[in-house]
């Protein structure tokens, strides 16, 4: 039977429990924002030989409190950091099929480069290369596997795999490490605490940095121009038969001239693919629903979320946009649209919008309405009927 921490060690985890309390408060002070989202993490402090470093669930940072007592007072309050900021970018969920080891140096590297900017400091011994300055992990991993030898052997602040841990033995286990799964609710949660972190943050402090507000504007706002898009799609498709009055109210302050609908509201039917390789894509899809409902005065949009069958189905018009905010996908498994046609057949839309990589099983047939095909920076058209329009690679 492995040994429980000993009283010296209750002792040592007390002490660095107060002591991480105290580093969160310092941060709050110089780096407000990442604080802010450090407050919605629990910190707790262990002794367990399964956990030699740090990490998070995307509930809770773990630490070793030996291992945090022989690091210096910046050193520390990096580590913390570290760890909040794996949770805001979303590791947990944009992993899919990569080398785990591989993608754990990315992480660790797109998190130090922005810390590094955000703090002025490193630990000598974290993961960092100036050249991956402003690159995300995606672009850093696909460097690390065509060239092996800039990997870094060893080189760790904290523990990604918390519940691969928990199966390792150790002579000394802590009955408070008790880390759980981390699931794409989790990370969901995340991305909307990010952007109200944020709003929050302005309203108080007036500005982020630079590179924040990047990772930021890339939530809260759509890729897409709907309001050019659709009018151009719906035009095209409809041959001038739809009227259309003058440009919608709320967007002639911007200069933009969007199309309105004369007459009866624009329906529209959208499809998001939820299956498991779109997982880490559904924040910029919900972004782009967001921006669907934002482009005309008057716009109903039937939503089926689907993955091997429609997991959700449900209708928003534009005076229910704020019921984004606490939208919750349902699905992850395989990926086939063919039941969303199926669902579709009752009352056709007079479009279909569909948020995909394009991996997916389509119908050999197009359907009796127009389809337009939003793919992924990397997605391919799964058909070869329909229109297409592809998402800006966010990771540029």
């Amino acid at each position: 039977m492995p040994d429980r921490p000993s009283d010296a060690d209750q002792l040592l985890k007390r002490k660095m429990q107060r002591q991480c309390e105290a580093d969160r408060a310092v941060l709050l002070a110089g780096q407000p924002f990442t604080a802010k989202l450090l407050m919605q993490l629990n910190l707790v402090a262990v002794v367990d030989d399964r956990l030699p470093t740090a990490g998070t669930d995307g509930e809770q940072i773990f630490f070793n409190a030996r291992f945090m007592a022989s690091r210096s007072d910046a050193d520390r309050r990096f580590i913390l950091a570290h760890e909040v900021w794996h949770c805001a970018l979303g590791h947990h969920r944009r992993q899919l099929g990569r080398q785990p080891e591989c993608w754990n140096q990315a992480c660790d590297y797109e998190v130090n480069a922005l810390l590094r900017e955000e703090l002025g400091y490193c630990p000598e011994d974290a993961l960092y290369h100036r050249r991956y300055r402003g690159q995300s992990a995606e672009q850093i991993y696909a460097t690390l596997s065509a060239h092996p030898q800039r990997r870094q052997r060893g080189k760790v602040l904290d523990e990604h795999d918390l519940m691969g841990a928990l199966g390792l033995s150790g002579d000394v286990q802590d009955a408070d490490f008790q880390p759980q799964q981390v699931n794409a609710e989790a990370a969901r949660r995340w991305q909307q605490r990010l952007v109200a972190t944020a709003q929050q943050h302005q309203r108080q402090q007036g500005h982020l940095p630079g590179h924040i507000t990047t990772l930021v504007e890339r939530l809260r706002h759509p890729q897409v121009p709907w309001q050019s898009v659709l009018a151009r799609f719906l035009h095209t498709t409809f041959s001038g038969d739809r009227q259309w009055l003058p440009p919608s109210r709320r967007h002639i302050y911007r200069g933009l001239y969007l199309p309105s609908h004369r007459g009866q509201q624009l329906e529209l039917a959208v499809a998001i693919d939820t299956s498991g390789s779109c997982q880490r894509d559904l924040p910029d899809f919900l972004s782009e629903l967001r921006g669907m409902l934002s482009a005309f005065d008057r716009v109903t949009l039937e939503i089926l979320e689907f993955d091997t069958g429609v997991t959700q189905q449900r209708t928003l018009n534009e005076s229910q946009l704020h019921e984004l905010a606490h939208w919750q996908s349902l699905g992850g498994g395989g990926s086939d649209i063919c039941p969303v046609f199926e669902a579709l057949t009752t009352r056709m839309p007079q479009a279909l919008v569909v948020l995909t990589d394009g991996f997916i099983e389509s119908p050999a047939v197009a359907p009796g309405y127009p389809v337009l095909w939003c793919l992924t920076s990397d997605g391919q058209p799964p058909s070869v009927w329909g229109e297409v329009v592809q998402l800006a690679d966010t990771c540029a």
